[in-house]
């Protein structure tokens, strides 16, 4: 017997949006525009059209003013692999809207639960937390969990609510306002960039628990179990997952070390000898790895690419879900290349509620200067000697958690660290003030214009171009289409709630939209959603700060040629003509004016957006002024 859910038209209409005013203590529930449902869907895209609705330019991100979004990704509790939910707001780290996204169980719960996305607005006087089931939620106090680690406070919260339930809290950091701060989810997982959690403790919000029991709509019930357990057991037997399956993505450095792409020693050393990546590497983390408590094992996941390990730092054992990008830049970059230190790092970085990327990219740029005899130390209250000073990396985390001596400098990122300290700019690997994961775009044409075209500032998240052989080989602008179409597809991913990892074809993300909605939309349709939340994001950056012909920029380390290695003497663009070209073709196949990189009318009317048109017109004039005022010629 067919079993088929709700009219296909119907599926897209009644998604609900939970909206919590913290300043008056407030709780309602909103139906969203199927219109604007069919245009941004959810996760991410949806999320940045709420930011964009809701906060306007100029707004301090650490304000009552801000929102924070949690969006459901639009495929959760409903397909194999999509368990991401998308947190937007403005970044307290670089006054842009950006999004960090994290999985297991959050949005497949808040889906569950009935929601497709909460709006957090205003600021409580005293701690509090959300407790949100089954289409009813409620503001609790939180004034005894204020002031404890990420792990300590979701197990109380659990005890306190459901033993099931997931836990998206902030730690210490985040309740001092560190800028780059993050938001822990159920004790291993983290939306991570953009100091995200900063945001959450400027409103006193400790933690979001979730719990629900429901199912999202659906209109061919029998068509999506099918389609699920077919995608599921490819996943789960094909060979080409064989390594993800083995390793997770902790035997990256290995392969990142021998291309010139990783970021040992703050960058400057993007290729090292293969015995030194090794001791960070997938086989050495194997030997430590343990089964995850059951709340930590990801149950929809065919790829199951999550490794835990057991580490032990001095006397402490302890677990830890250890990544390649918490390895690289807690470890490579900062110089230290043993595993076990650098494991607790890992866990002393998510219990304090931090992101691992840009706290291990600021030590290292600290590591350097002292290293370098441009800073001492010593002027800070502080000892280091340099480069795998393990004792020091140690200490400067707890101190940024903190905001304590140094760390507090730190606290503010990298970009603004080298204005307080006034040296070491140069040095600072960061795009818009994002600082940069753990893959060097020397090793690869193209991936520069990814970095320095984000939405958010530099993130490995946001498009990768075809490689070539060798990969440094042509000039960037050759590449462009193939990073502006990876982009789209990756884009789309975080707005369905895909984990990058399950990486299905886009014609296959079409062929569940049909028989989740009833509705057939094209592959390039579908591509268009995230090209949306791009085009507002570009158009709120510009009317807030931004300057695209000056800010679209990659650090000047990226520049310097690799020291050694097999692409020895190679920079992430040929010259300076050549990220200038490459930059102008993204803005062109965008649809954007070809020097000022802002959205064209016409492209806006073309993506739906007619309402945002006057917008863009207004940050065209913007941008020229500013261009003009410091001699730019248009």
């Amino acid at each position: 017997m067919r079993r088929s859910g709700v009219p296909g038209s119907m599926v897209l209409e009644g998604l609900r949006l939970l909206r919590i005013d913290l300043s008056r203590g407030k709780i309602k529930v909103e139906e969203l525009d199927s219109d604007v449902a069919r245009l941004f869907l959810g996760g991410k895209s949806l999320g940045y059209y709420l930011v964009y609705k809701l906060v306007p330019p100029g707004t301090d991100p650490l304000s009552p003013a801000n929102v924070l979004v949690f969006s459901a990704g639009f495929f959760n509790a409903l397909v194999p692999g999509a368990s991401k939910v998308s947190v937007v707001s403005k970044s307290p780290l670089t006054r842009l809207i950006h999004d960090s996204s994290a999985g297991d169980f959050f949005g497949p719960l808040l889906r569950r639960a009935g929601f497709n996305a909460v709006i957090v607005e205003g600021a409580s006087r005293d701690p509090i937390y959300l407790w949100i089931r089954d289409g009813e939620a409620e503001i609790r106090g939180a004034e005894k969990l204020w002031g404890l680690d990420t792990r300590r406070a979701t197990r109380l919260l659990r005890e306190e609510t459901r033993s099931d339930a997931s836990v998206a809290v902030i730690g210490p950091a985040g309740e001092r306002l560190v800028r780059i701060a993050n938001i822990v989810f159920d004790e291993e997982r983290a939306a991570g960039r953009g100091g995200l959690g900063a945001v959450m403790g400027s409103k006193r919000l400790k933690a979001i628990v979730v719990h629900g029991s429901g199912k999202p709509r659906v209109k061919d019930q029998d068509a999506l179990e099918r389609l699920a357990k077919e995608w599921y057991r490819h996943f789960s037997e094909s060979p080409r997952y064989e390594d993800l399956r083995r390793y997770g993505t902790t035997n990256a450095l290995v392969y990142s070390s021998q291309v010139g792409m990783s970021p040992s020693y703050n960058f400057r050393k993007p290729w090292v000898p293969l015995e030194l990546a090794e001791r960070l590497g997938g086989e050495e983390v194997k030997r430590r790895e343990v089964d995850p408590p059951w709340f930590l094992h990801g149950k929809s996941c065919p790829v199951k690419c999550a490794r835990y390990a057991r580490g032990k730092y001095k006397a402490w054992e302890f677990l830890v879900k250890p990544e390649y990008e918490n390895l690289a830049m807690l470890g490579a970059a900062t110089g230290v290349f043993e595993l076990d230190p650098v494991l607790y790092f890992n866990r002393l970085v998510d219990d304090l509620g931090l992101d691992s990327i840009s706290t291990g990219n600021a030590i290292a740029w600290f590591l350097e200067l002292v290293e370098e005899g441009l800073v001492d130390p010593k002027d800070y209250g502080f000892e280091a000697k340099g480069f795998g000073d393990v004792e020091a990396v140690e200490k400067l985390i707890h101190l940024i958690a903190e905001r304590r001596g140094i760390g507090a400098i730190l606290a503010e990122g990298v970009a603004r660290a080298s204005q307080i300290l006034g040296v070491g700019w140069e040095r600072a690997v960061h795009v818009k003030g994002l600082e940069a994961p753990a893959w060097d775009p020397r090793g690869r044409r193209g991936l520069a214009v990814s970095y320095a075209t984000a939405d958010v500032g530099a993130s490995h998240l946001r498009g990768w171009p075809r490689t070539r052989d060798p990969p440094s080989a042509g000039p960037a602008k050759e590449v462009v289409t193939s990073m502006a179409r990876s982009r789209d597809e990756d884009a789309l991913m975080d707005t369905l709630g895909v984990c990058r990892f399950v990486s299905y074809p886009v014609e296959a993300l079409a062929e569940f939209y049909k028989v989740i909605t009833g509705e057939e939309r094209s592959v390039e349709d579908l591509l268009l959603i995230p090209q949306r939340a791009e085009a507002l994001s570009r158009i709120h950056a510009v009317l807030d700060h931004l300057i695209p012909p000056i800010d679209d920029d990659i650090p000047p380390r990226w520049m310097e040629p690799e020291p050694e290695g097999p692409l020895k003497g190679e920079r992430a663009f040929i010259d300076e003509r050549d990220k200038v070209e490459a930059i102008r073709e993204y803005y062109k196949l965008r649809g954007w004016h070809p020097v000022l990189g802002v959205p064209l009318p016409e492209t806006l009317e073309r993506l739906g957006l007619e309402w945002a048109v006057r917008d863009a017109e207004k940050a065209l004039q913007v941008v020229a002024e500013r261009a003009s005022r410091i001699g730019l010629e248009v």
